[in-house]
C-alpha cells in the first residue's frame, strides 16, 4: 500500500511539472495595441496596452505542441434571433521552449428565429491575423 501511495504522489508531481505558465510580451500593432499574453495548458489571458479594452480570457485545450483556445459570446438580435461571435487562438509551441506566435480567427454567425428553433441566416468570413510573442518567460 505504501508503494502505491508513493507512486501516486510521483505521478501527480510529474504531471504538475509538465504544465507551465508562460508570460510573453506582444509588440504594438494596429489590431491589438500590444500588451501581454499569459498562457498555460488550459487558459490564455491577453491584456492589451489600450486602456479601453478589457482583458480577454480564453479556455484552451493543449494537444502535443498545439493549443487551441476560444472565447465566444451570444447576443440577441432585434428580430428575435441571435448573433454568435467567436475568437479562436491557435498557438504552436516550440519543443523545449514557450510559444512564439499566435494565429487568431474571428468567425461570426447570425441565426434567425424559426418556428422550431433557429436557422443560420448570415455567416461572416473569419477575420484572420497573427502576432508574434516576444520576451517569453516561464513561471
Amino acid at each position: 500500500m505504501k508503494l502505491l501511495t508513493s507512486m501516486t504522489f510521483l505521478i501527480i508531481l510529474a504531471s504538475a511539472a509538465q504544465s507551465e505558465t508562460w508570460k510573453c510580451s506582444v509588440p504594438y500593432d494596429e489590431i491589438n495595441g500590444g500588451g501581454t499574453v499569459t498562457v498555460d495548458d488550459h487558459r490564455l489571458v491577453f491584456v492589451s496596452n489600450w486602456p479601453h479594452r478589457e482583458p480577454e480570457v480564453a479556455k484552451c485545450i493543449k494537444t502535443g505542441l498545439t493549443s487551441e483556445c476560444m472565447i465566444s459570446s451570444i447576443a440577441p438580435t432585434n428580430a428575435g434571433g441571435a448573433a454568435v461571435f467567436m475568437k479562436l487562438y491557435s498557438i504552436v509551441w516550440e519543443t523545449g521552449s514557450g510559444p512564439k506566435k499566435i494565429k487568431v480567427r474571428e468567425p461570426s454567425v447570425i441565426f434567425s428565429s424559426q418556428e422550431q428553433g433557429f436557422e443560420i441566416s448570415d455567416t461572416f468570413p473569419a477575420i484572420g491575423y497573427s502576432f508574434p510573442l516576444v520576451e517569453c518567460q516561464s513561471d
